[in-house]
């Protein structure tokens, strides 16, 4: 096991025990107060001695070295394992005389909000293994002028941040999504592979036979993404019909229009990519049709991006993994709109951006979780049926 693991099993056990202790104390005040009934108002005291107490350890990890990541990973499993466990302690405790505890009824209120700690298993067992693997196909319409056609479309599909060290089903089953779609060109905005470099070295054959159906008229185009090592994804693309294009502008013809391709590199601010983006403008000012493929939804914010593009396609958020009702994702780590972090086509500075939620998940010491935010294959139709808005 390796050290990351025994720091949560560590976490976890030491908050199992803070807030049985902390119930505990919460019991004998109650009988000290010469009450066997203990409510609402001791079930807060209890639960505000027990978050200090976990935060404050939280706090100490944070000190002592351990990234964003794992400090989710430590919430994520209070929320699946260390809340229930106290659920069904309170309901324990309420019915059972158990060593050690003083004998007390927990009001209807206490059990209410032991029922709801209770809730926190079967929610965590769906979103670590139900929700990560419910692939869906996302479409959306993006109307664009400079289609010479009135009647025609251009069928993109995009698969971003597969995001594996390994390949499994679930990366070949969005590969057949996608191809069966039959897009006219595909688009992969980074995030390819995260694993060690021994990782890549036994599993680079698998990674280049996953790879290799991708094909399409107009072209497959990727662009690098944070995980990927440059060399480790060229490696990974050779004899493929993939193409990488950091900081490049690519030309292809589909359906009797041209279409102009350029990938930002992972530093979308860098002079490399604000020239190519500036060379980009110019291509759609010659009536082609104009797309911006970025690793980060961030590059639409950039000052004194060009107006004439058609479209930007991003992934980078996985439309944060876990979303809450009514209010969306709580981290995307992306400084765009929590709306547009959450994924799918929208409008922002007056630009058509696409962004995916994603294939995979984050790994390395992040939970591997997604809630309200299934994974997708998204399937781009590009169309002059109506006037661009």
């Amino acid at each position: 096991m390796t050290t990351f693991s025994w720091i949560l099993i560590g976490s976890c056990a030491f908050d199992l025990v803070a807030c049985a202790t902390c119930l505990w104390i919460a019991a004998r005040l109650a009988t000290s107060r010469g009450t066997t009934r203990l409510g609402i108002r001791s079930f807060a005291e209890f639960g505000a001695i027990a978050a200090f107490v976990i935060v404050t350890k939280t706090a100490a990890c944070g000190v002592l070295g351990l990234q964003l990541f794992g400090l989710i990973f430590l919430g994520y499993l209070d929320v699946s394992i260390v809340a229930p466990a106290v659920g069904l302690l309170i309901f324990l405790l309420h019915h059972l005389r158990i060593a050690g505890f003083a004998k007390v009824e927990y009001s209807a209120p206490v059990r209410g909000m032991a029922m709801l700690l209770l809730m926190g298993a079967p929610i965590s067992f769906y979103a670590t293994f139900v929700e990560p693997f419910r692939l869906q196909v996302e479409q959306a319409s993006v109307h664009v002028e400079r289609l010479n056609t009135r009647d025609a479309t251009i069928k993109i599909a995009v698969l971003a941040d597969l995001q594996f060290n390994e390949v499994t089903a679930h990366e070949r089953r969005a590969i057949e999504m996608a191809m069966a779609a039959k897009p006219d060109i595909i688009l992969l905005p980074g995030d390819v592979f995260q694993g060690t470099a021994r990782e890549f070295d036994e599993r680079e054959a698998a990674i280049r036979e996953l790879l290799m159906p991708l094909r399409a008229p107009g072209g497959v185009y990727l662009v690098s993404g944070d995980c990927d090592n440059p060399s480790q994804l060229r490696r990974a693309i050779r004899g493929t019909q993939i193409t990488l294009i950091d900081n490049r502008i690519v030309h292809t013809r589909v359906r009797g229009n041209r279409v102009a391709i350029g990938g930002v590199e992972l530093a979308y601010n860098s002079a490399g990519a604000r020239a190519m983006i500036q060379e980009l403008a110019q291509v759609g000012d010659n009536a082609e049709v104009a797309i911006l493929l970025a690793h980060r939804p961030d590059v639409a914010l950039q000052p004194g991006l060009p107006e004439n593009l058609d479209l930007i396609v991003a992934g980078h958020t996985h439309g944060g993994q876990v979303q809450v009702p009514f209010f969306g994702p709580p981290i995307t780590f992306s400084r765009v709109p929590r709306s547009v972090g959450a994924g799918g086509l929208h409008r922002l500075r007056d630009q058509h951006i696409y962004v995916s939620r994603g294939v995979g998940c984050e790994r390395i010491h992040a939970p591997r979780i997604r809630f309200l935010c299934p994974p997708e294959v998204s399937i781009l139709s590009l169309t002059a049926s109506q006037r661009g808005r």
